[in-house]
């Protein structure tokens, strides 16, 4: 599979993610492992909802307006929602070209893994990537759009909302990532990511 014809990768599907079958990697002495992102790490999601909130009272009052139907808003939801392939699909492009990509599902949803080692600055690429282009660049839109045009209004902020919001895992794990050191590298394994001084 290629994306834009020049970054070439191999998608494998694994199915349903049972605990012990992500694939693992060789992982040396020097290799130190980045915090997991855990339940707790939702709580994020509350500064994003008033963020989110913020820029809808910014919109309101010193933009555009917006008046926003609840029935279209519900299908900006659902949208975002049903865009979860694609979030994984935008986070397989960002790994080295030739990278054999693993895609799987869990309870939660979909997941990506791939065991290229990555330079910091491409992890957090792989990380932000999607939640940018489903998420931030419609809410970009959305800012401009005129409060006669409710429900483009209302389908761009759901959209933005649960691609935005759902991706609180992506942004724990550049949170983790910012304090290692600039010239590190990073290494998935299994459910673990590693990072070492490359």
């Amino acid at each position: 599979m290629s994306f834009l014809g020049r970054s070439s990768m191999k998608i494998k599907w694994l199915g349903k993610y049972t605990g012990d079958n992500l694939p693992t990697a060789d992982i040396g002495a020097d290799h130190r492992e980045l915090p997991e992102v855990t339940n707790k790490s939702a709580v994020l999601i509350i500064p994003i909802i008033l963020l989110l909130q913020g820029i809808l009272f910014v919109k309101s009052r010193f933009l555009t307006g917006a008046l926003l139907y609840r029935r279209y808003l519900l299908v900006g939801l659902i949208c975002g929602f049903l865009m979860a392939p694609l979030h994984e699909l935008l986070h397989a492009v960002c790994f080295p070209k030739g990278s054999a990509v693993y895609m799987f599902y869990t309870k939660y949803g979909l997941g990506t893994t791939c065991l290229s080692p990555i330079r910091k600055r491409r992890f957090v690429l792989v990380n932000i990537f999607p939640s940018a282009v489903l998420g931030v660049l419609p809410l970009i839109v959305f800012l401009f759009i005129p409060k006669e045009l409710p429900v483009l209004n209302s389908i761009l902020y759901g959209l933005s909302f649960v691609n935005i919001g759902a991706s609180f895992g992506d942004y724990m794990n550049v949170i983790h990532a910012w304090k290692i050191p600039k010239n590190a590298a990073l290494q998935i394994s299994g459910e673990k990511i590693y990072w070492y001084k490359a």
